[in-house]
């Protein structure tokens, strides 16, 4: 009975509406964009390949104490992104430099701020972007907990221990990342 269901599934389900993808972008710099991330609590973060170029100009007073980070300090576009999967609900932030290119993304997990997502996206509207958006295809993925610090007038950006995570929290972060096919570092 199920093989059969599962195996016309397909041809039952060809009028089903497809999932709908919002999008909302706004201008960010780093300084707004780093002041803001430590209050979200727990992130799934993916990047790419940490051995990408530092960029040429370097945020004045911002250092970076990973190099999994420095995607961040290219910020120039914040979009939020939401969308109902056959998971259940996903929203994301990507983090996308002046060419267009994404170069890191945050998902929101049950463990994350609320209210302090809600403060970083809101700013967001629906116009469309200025720019084409090269997508993202990650390889690292890594539940971060950001935090600033200041050392001899510079801020920081670093990562400061992750709390344990909510069976539900650990699992969606685990699908999140299988589906992006990217490696789950704890």
């Amino acid at each position: 009975m199920f093989g059969w269901l599962s195996a016309r599934s397909t041809s039952l389900c060809r009028r089903a509406p497809r999932a709908v993808v919002s999008r909302r972008i706004r201008q960010i710099t780093p300084h707004a964009l780093i002041n803001m991330l430590p209050g979200l609590g727990s992130v799934l973060y993916l990047h790419a390949n940490s051995n990408t170029a530092v960029p040429d100009a370097l945020p004045q007073g911002l250092l970076i104490a990973q190099r999994s980070f420095t995607p961040l300090l290219d910020a120039h576009w914040l979009v939020a992104v939401s969308v109902v999967t056959d998971d259940g609900p996903r929203e994301w932030c990507e983090c996308v430099d002046r060419t267009g290119h994404t170069r890191a993304r945050w998902h929101l997990l049950p463990d994350t701020d609320y209210l302090a997502w809600d403060a970083l996206t809101a700013p967001c509207t629906g116009m469309p972007a200025p720019i084409d958006t090269q997508p993202l295809r990650p390889d690292h993925a890594s539940v971060v907990n950001f935090r600033l610090r200041e050392f001899a007038g510079m801020q920081i950006l670093d990562q400061d221990l992750v709390a344990p995570l909510s069976p539900l929290g650990d699992r969606i972060a685990a699908r999140i990342a299988r589906a992006e096919s990217a490696l789950l570092q704890s």
